[in-house]
């Protein structure tokens, strides 16, 4: 058994991450600027190759040198495809990337960020406040701390652009018919809904698995890639929509 996280190997401290099945990485850490527990997961922040690199369970979310590149490509492809998107929602993004690139675009009246664990968005705000860059500040941004999946079933609001950027697992109830359902009732008509789908390579099928279901309830699906360094290959985000 490999024992993931924060070790020393050969005099150095490393921080080793398992990709996938009898894969790993192991990255040399030059610092630990955080180590904490939230009720819902391990949170840590190393400085790297990859700048700061914040890691939730062991698992790599978001690293500053490279943040950008994730994120651009999640935010910027559906609202540029979208002809009016007033009104956003993203679920989960508790970093607060995605939102800054939301709130690039004059065109956006209100941004609603649900995310579940507020300890990430405050040690985000110490540790990496390079990436929200103020958006949770920002007039137009609206932030919920509670469950996305409590957000969905309970909300009478409609939007039209709905960001799912949780972490990473394939089985996310965010990924079953019952939730992509609600999610299509969240949406204005011709709305899109855009998920982060995980590595293209080290989790095989997940984005064969989340258009399967997608396919059920929009006329419209598709997959695009971008090259992530510091998550160590391609990453996908999955699209869905009814007009575009």
């Amino acid at each position: 058994m490999i024992r993931e996280g924060l070790t020393q190997l050969n005099g150095k401290r490393v921080y080793i991450e398992r990709l996938q099945d009898k894969v790993y990485t192991i990255t040399e850490v030059e610092e630990v600027l955080y180590q904490g527990k939230s009720p819902y997961q391990l949170i840590e922040v190393t400085r790297d190759i990859y700048g700061k690199t914040l890691y939730l369970d062991h698992s790599t979310q978001v690293a500053s040198e490279d943040e950008y590149v994730y994120h651009e490509a999640f935010a910027h492809p559906p609202l540029i495809v979208h002809e009016n998107p007033r009104k956003i929602l993203i679920i989960g993004g508790g970093d607060g990337g995605l939102l800054r690139e939301v709130l690039k675009h004059d065109i956006v009246e209100e941004a609603v960020l649900v995310e579940i664990d507020k300890m990430v968005i405050e040690v985000v705000e110490k540790y990496l406040p390079e990436i929200p860059s103020g958006s949770f500040q920002h007039p137009k941004a609206r932030i919920i701390i509670g469950d996305g999946l409590v957000f969905l079933e309970e909300t009478e609001e409609k939007f039209d652009i709905i960001f799912i950027d949780v972490t990473d697992d394939v089985e996310s109830p965010f990924h079953t018919e019952k939730y992509v359902s609600l999610m299509k009732k969240c949406l204005k008509e011709g709305g899109i809904l855009v998920f982060q789908s995980l590595g293209v390579f080290e989790h095989k099928g997940a984005q064969k698995k989340i258009l399967k279901v997608l396919e059920k309830f929009f006329k419209n699906t598709g997959v695009y890639v971008v090259y992530v360094p510091s998550f160590n290959g391609l990453w996908s985000f999955t699209y869905a929509s009814d007009k575009y």
